[in-house]
């Protein structure tokens, strides 16, 4: 069985989760709205505002993401399919990132489709640059955001019974994406740190930021940094699930 087939699957199967569409794609539209109606919004006829939508479409569909993946790792002793997948000679971390590609797929395609579409009006009124900034925004600003959330909840699932590790991900992901100086809690939002783009967005698309950065304005460098991070983050979250999975495997 190579990677590229389980990929196809995992993708089909996502796909056929209603739930999934149900929960992202209300949740996306919401997104485009406050995209277009919020105060802090620059427009929809700018390359700030490409960064702007993506943003908002990678806190609020992380919401979903968050709520459904917690049987990422954990769903083929169910199905019958770990079986299966235990007789090719992948071994089992590739068969696993496999899983994730297929899900990420399925995940990111109807907010890439919002801003694909967005970037075309804006290529119709004469901005030629508003496709690549499209998909530059889908890669560095809404894929570690949602595979960070993905992360969070197959590790929660493959640690805690489904129904507390949906809740504890959604819980989770709120924290990292909203903050209010009504909560004495702490943030990782205004530095460098932060998993919703606010260092990206200023520092290399020169946009405004959804929290004000802490120690002044983001740089090239913060943005850098914050990306590195979120891919640390993303591969300790996948990593941990599937050790995770494995031990309880073992264990049963």
């Amino acid at each position: 069985m190579r990677i590229l087939s389980l990929v196809r699957i995992t993708l089909l199967m996502f796909y056929r989760r209603k739930a999934l569409w149900i929960a992202s794609i209300p949740l996306a539209l919401f997104a485009l709205f406050l995209a277009y109606a919020s105060p802090m919004s620059p427009g929809l006829n700018t390359i700030q505002g490409l960064v702007f939508t993506g943003q908002v479409l990678a806190i609020f569909t992380s919401l979903a993401y968050a709520a459904s993946f917690s049987n990422l790792m954990t769903a083929g002793r169910r199905t019958g399919m770990d079986e299966l997948e235990s007789t090719s000679p992948l071994p089992m971390a590739a068969i696993r990132a496999a899983h994730v590609m297929g899900a990420w797929v399925i995940c990111i395609s109807s907010s890439l489709l919002f801003l694909v579409l967005i970037a075309v009006y804006q290529t119709f009124r004469g901005n030629g640059m508003a496709m690549l900034a499209a998909l530059a925004v889908a890669l560095v600003i809404l894929s570690p955001s949602m595979l960070i959330a993905m992360g969070i909840s197959a590790l929660l699932g493959a640690l805690l019974p489904t129904i507390l590790a949906r809740i504890l991900a959604v819980l989770v992901w709120a924290w990292l994406a909203f903050y209010t100086p009504l909560l004495p809690l702490p943030t990782l939002n205004g530095g460098p740190l932060a998993v919703i783009g606010d260092p990206i967005a200023q520092g290399w698309f020169h946009t405004d930021t959804m929290y004000v950065p802490a120690n002044g304005p983001f740089t090239v460098q913060s943005g850098v940094i914050s990306l590195l991070w979120q891919v640390c983050i993303i591969f300790l979250l996948f990593t941990g699930a599937n050790i995770a999975s494995n031990h309880i495997k073992a264990r049963v």
